[in-house]
Formats: structure tokens, sequence, C-alpha cells
């Protein structure tokens, strides 16, 4: 079952026979040169071993220069992370202290208070205990 291809779609017209082209050459076409690796372009200067040697330092100092970056900012994190951590758990520690040292008379009041209270309660208890007064 034959089917028509879409339109505007490339189909191949004719058969290209096989020649008798040895393995290392390609065939040629006529009106098209076959490509050369490192063919420079028409007009543009030879690229010359100086070039290629400087394009190549170039790549080496950039590369160098992005693995320095990041040591340098990994060092860097490492370092911000553990003075930061020191430092908050400096002013953690004196917050602690302050709070510790507001509290302290705080709690001691409370204490003392409560103490009091129940110390009055049970003397209470035992004075109504022993006048018979029930």
């Amino acid at each position: 079952m034959l089917k028509t291809p879409p339109q505007f779609v490339p189909t191949l017209t004719h058969v290209v026979q096989p020649s008798a082209v040895s393995a290392n050459q390609p065939a040629a076409s006529p009106g098209l040169q076959p490509p050369v690796a490192n063919q420079a372009l028409p007009g543009a200067p030879e690229p010359s071993s100086n070039m290629l040697s400087d394009a190549l330092a170039r790549q080496i100092q950039q590369r160098v220069l992005q693995d320095v970056t990041e040591r340098v900012m990994q060092h860097i994190e490492q370092a911000l992370e553990r003075h930061v951590r020191e430092a908050v758990a400096g002013i953690a520690l004196a917050h602690a202290k302050a709070i510790a040292l507001d509290l302290a008379p705080a709690i001691e009041s409370v204490v003392t208070d409560t103490l009091a209270q129940a110390l009055e309660d049970a003397l209470a208890k035992e004075l109504a205990d022993n006048s018979g007064y029930r």
C-alpha cells in the first residue's frame, strides 16, 4: 500500500550507486569540496601555534581562577559559619546569664511566699485541731 508523502517533505528522487572509491577517500561531489580538519575560513588568518598556545593559556588561567575561587569560597563559607556560630553562642550565653540573674530573685520570692503560706496554713490547721473546733 503506497502512501503519498506530505507536502513540502523532501523525497528521494533517484538512487545513487556506490562508486569504486577507496575507504580513505570520500566520494567527490561536483561543486563540493570534502571537509578538511582545522580548515581556516576564507579571509581569516591562519591560526598559528602562538595563537593556539595563547588560547590554551587563557583557558588554563580561567580554570585555575575558577578552582581557586571555589576553594576560597569554601574556606570563607566554613570560616564564616564557625564565626557566626561562636558569636551566636556568646550572645545566647550572655542572655541566658541575664535571664538567670533576673529570674533568681523572682523564683526566690515565689518559693519564700509559697513556703510561708504553707507554714501558715499548717499552723492554722494545727491550732484549730488543738483548740477543739472542728
